[in-house]
């Protein structure tokens, strides 16, 4: 009985490590759009017309980097990383 329990640990340690990968890798690849729906809200929920259109054009600002972002160098070279770190290329 200790030998499956201890079998399901590690597979569930296993399980969390690639999950905990995929979240990181996820989390890269949008990373501007995540920060410009973070400031959106932001904007967005104190209120007003003013807020609103910033917010829309803080969003459609994020889009638009995001696009670039993912065609930079620095994010190809950090995604090869994340890739190698989490064995996502095997």
């Amino acid at each position: 009985m200790e030998i499956i329990s201890i079998i399901a640990i590690i597979v569930i340690l296993l399980l969390l490590y690639f999950f905990f990968g995929v979240l990181i890798k996820f989390l890269w690849g949008w990373l501007p759009l995540v920060i410009g729906i973070i400031f959106s809200l932001g904007f967005g929920l104190v209120g007003g017309i003013t807020n609103a259109i910033i917010a829309i054009i803080i969003f459609i600002v994020s889009l638009v980097s995001t696009n670039s972002w993912q065609g930079s160098n620095l994010y190809f070279s950090i995604e090869e990383k994340i890739d190698s770190m989490f064995y996502f290329k095997d």
